[in-house]
């Protein structure tokens, strides 16, 4: 079965695109914040986030990819060890994402955690670190969401 990263900063649209290529490559959406209580060691208060435990995060796609082609949704795809594909979504335009951010309710402080992680594009690196097969999309920018589709097919 192929798995199918899809991760970028919070804001940048992961879940958009994945429930439109979820129709276009008739793969199975794992969207990881179902989820995050069963593959966490607990919720950071502080952080306002869960510490996710990446063996648990790790059996959870294995067992799901048992019977499906996969496309895991979340910020923190890109730390899975084996994917065939890792898609990092960006947005150049940070005033889009921080107004993005602001209208999911988040706090000062979240927003401006997230901002930073997308101006030092954690998640494409952290990606490069793992050394997976990496397609980068730019959201802030025009791009034909078919020739997106055309390239993972051409990728796989």
């Amino acid at each position: 079965m192929k798995i199918i990263s899809i991760t970028g900063t919070p804001g940048t649209g992961k879940s958009t695109l994945t429930k439109y290529l979820e129709k276009k490559l008739k793969f199975k959406r794992l969207d990881l914040h179902h989820y995050y209580k069963q593959i966490s060691t607990g919720y950071d208060r502080s952080k306002q986030c869960y510490d996710i435990d990446l063996k648990k995060l790790e059996k959870l796609v294995k067992d799901k990819s048992q019977e499906n082609n996969l496309l895991v949704d979340s910020h923190i795809s890109h730390l899975l060890k084996k994917v065939d594909l890792c898609l990092v979504l960006t947005c150049s335009n940070l005033k889009k994402l921080e107004k993005r951010l602001n209208e999911r309710k988040y706090s000062k402080k979240k927003v401006r955690e997230n901002l930073d992680a997308e101006i030092f594009q954690i998640c494409l690196n952290e990606a490069k670190e793992r050394k997976h097969q990496i397609v980068v999309v730019d959201t802030a920018k025009r791009f034909s969401k078919e020739e997106l589709v055309k390239k993972i097919k051409k990728s796989l």
